[in-house]
């Protein structure tokens, strides 16, 4: 896109809707804060005092952050004063120490079939990268999910352990298998068990993730010091306390369970504000999380993945899984995906190639049917993204679309079919972050609400993606301005 065929006044169009919708569309969940108050049974604790307001305590995510903080926090202590030591005095003990400080986390506060668990899934990997066969690596990752899938369903391992234990092992045994696949796939892995061991069992990124690959956790970079892991971790900690005050008057967490409420929005296309908001809150979640893993990382010298991107600035969804998770989309492309199909590959192979990538992904998060359906829209949009873009670049569509419609008229024209791809897109993550009821609640609003709300829901999207287009083009103008001021200096 070049930003020379659009207005300046058109421009400001875009930007002043998008403005405009998230403003009216947060104060339109405000209004509603009292009312949900006084009639919901459950969902709400007693709020700081300073604000004077009851708290949605219903977001799963930031409550399950809060207890493992509760619990994990003098390891992490730990583990910087174990790193820090052993980076002035005995750098070749780090990957040891780190070992230790993730073992003694384990043994205190897990219940041995926990432990069991943990211990077997690293044995199994381990004798698995001696090996070095895929077929025996994906055979052992496929084992390992459908037994944890069992586990988590077994009412005698549930009364075992509380609920804090239940989730801070799903979620790490999840990372666990992606990492073991990593180290065995990876044809530089080493043999040796303290390398071995040092990855897999890396504290900071062990629950809360990101997932660093192998081959990233080998390629040793500089360390950053003190300053920069308080001005990160000051950094999330903020990001913490605005959700947290935010969580005293925008109850979208209740909302989404209780989609009843969303109802209580006065016009249905003011609805589709509770599932941006939901991301948002969704994002900043992996914000805080992957930004204490990145941190501590860094701190450590580990080439680790970006923080997300924001969603606001995610038109094409393919960016969405390139810029949200760097991590997770490193791996699914570099083990699943580029094995199946290359560049000059066949259309089908492609698509069979992002279609089993997807199979993998419903997978590994869980066989749910919330999980199904956005796993199965994001791939359907992947797919008609591809033909979009495929179709885009065509010389003869191109030449003809100049033709009758001008540059400018072509970029219009091409983001408007954009946006009909964007706006399911959008919707499976509401599913993923919310759930069925949610889901399919705004689904049954943007296409069962009557042809003028799905205009003005198009127009919007439109402006939205727009915005994102002008916004990625400023950014890549600025890297080649900074690329072009390297190379003269």
């Amino acid at each position: 896109m070049n930003l020379g065929l659009l207005h300046r006044c058109e421009v400001a169009i875009y930007f002043s809707v998008y403005i405009l919708y998230i403003g009216v569309g947060l104060y339109q969940i405000y209004l509603l804060r009292d009312r949900i108050v006084s009639q919901a049974r459950y969902g709400f604790t007693p709020g700081w005092p300073l604000l004077g307001r009851k708290r949605d305590n219903t977001n799963d995510d930031f409550a399950n952050f809060r207890d493992y903080l509760g619990i994990y926090w003098p390891y992490f202590i730990i583990h910087l004063l174990v790193s820090s030591i052993t980076k002035w005095k005995w750098p070749q003990l780090k990957q040891h120490g780190h070992v230790a400080v993730s073992a003694l986390a384990l043994l205190a506060s897990l219940h041995w079939t926990s432990l069991s668990i943990f211990a077997a899934v690293l044995s199994s990997f381990y004798l698995a990268g001696k090996r070095r066969s895929k077929k025996v690596t994906w055979l052992l990752a496929i084992s390992w999910l459908c037994f944890m899938d069992v586990v988590k369903n077994n009412d005698w391992w549930m009364r075992q352990v509380d609920f804090a234990e239940t989730v801070m092992v799903v979620v790490s045994f999840g990372w666990s298998v992606l990492r073991g696949c990593s180290y065995c796939l990876t044809k530089s892995s080493t043999n040796n068990l303290v390398d071995f061991l040092g990855y897999m069992l890396y504290f900071p990124s062990l629950t809360t993730g990101p997932l660093i690959s192998y081959e990233r956790y080998r390629t040793k970079r500089e360390t950053n010091g003190w300053p920069h892991l308080l001005q990160s971790l000051l950094r999330c900690a903020f990001w913490w306390l605005v959700v947290q005050v935010s969580f005293h008057y925008i109850y979208v967490p209740y909302m989404t369970k209780h989609v009843e409420v969303v109802g209580w929005i006065p016009s249905v296309f003011w609805c589709y504000a509770v599932g941006y908001f939901l991301g948002q809150f969704f994002n900043t979640y992996y914000m805080i999380t992957y930004g204490m893993g990145v941190a501590f990382a860094e701190f450590d010298g580990i080439a680790s993945p970006s923080k997300p991107r924001c969603i606001g600035r995610v038109h094409f969804y393919s960016d969405m899984w390139k810029y949200f998770d760097e991590g997770l989309y490193e791996f699914l492309f570099k083990h699943i995906y580029v094995e199946v199909c290359r560049k000059d590959s066949s259309v089908l192979l492609k698509l069979w190639g992002t279609t089993l990538t997807f199979i993998f992904v419903y997978f590994w998060h869980g066989c749910y049917t919330f999980v199904f359906i956005w796993s199965a829209l994001n791939c359907i949009c992947l797919i008609a993204e591809k033909f979009y873009k495929a179709l885009i670049d065509m010389p003869a569509y191109q030449n003809w679309m100049h033709k009758h419609l001008g540059f400018g008229g072509t970029q219009r024209f091409n983001a408007l079919l954009a946006t009909q791809i964007f706006i399911p897109a959008a919707f499976s993550n509401v599913y993923f972050i919310g759930g069925l009821d949610i889901g399919n609640f705004l689904m049954r609003c943007a296409y069962l609400s009557g042809v003028g709300n799905y205009l003005a829901l198009s127009f919007c999207t439109y402006c939205f993606f727009q915005c994102s287009e002008i916004v990625a083009e400023s950014k890549n103008r600025q890297k080649v301005k900074e690329k072009l001021t390297e190379k003269q200096l």
